[in-house]
């Protein structure tokens, strides 16, 4: 993934439906849904890097780190190509 902190694009509108997030991209008209976990990820952005985004993960469910870092590597890889969320800065310097 990208080094960087992740952020919502400020555009984003969400609801709460209680057993899903829905986001929806004005600017598209794009809808995309989110779980529980989807969620607590969103819910913890901004983010430096991954690192926090799997923290949120493990604390709140019983899940092993290696099934976190794979469930918050795959949303943001789809919010990312959503447009639905930006990479600010880059850790690495490059």
């Amino acid at each position: 993934m990208v080094a960087g902190t992740y952020a919502r694009v400020s555009r984003v509108i969400e609801t709460d439906l209680g057993n899903e997030l829905v986001l929806l991209d004005p600017e598209t008209q794009e809808m995309f849904s989110l779980n529980e976990t989807g969620r607590c990820i969103w819910r913890t952005l901004p983010a430096a890097g991954e690192e926090p985004l799997v923290e949120a993960l493990v604390a709140a469910y019983d899940v092993s780190r290696a099934a976190a870092q794979a469930d918050v590597r795959r949303l943001l890889t789809e919010l990312l190509d959503a447009g639905l969320i930006e990479v600010c800065g880059d850790a690495a310097g490059g």
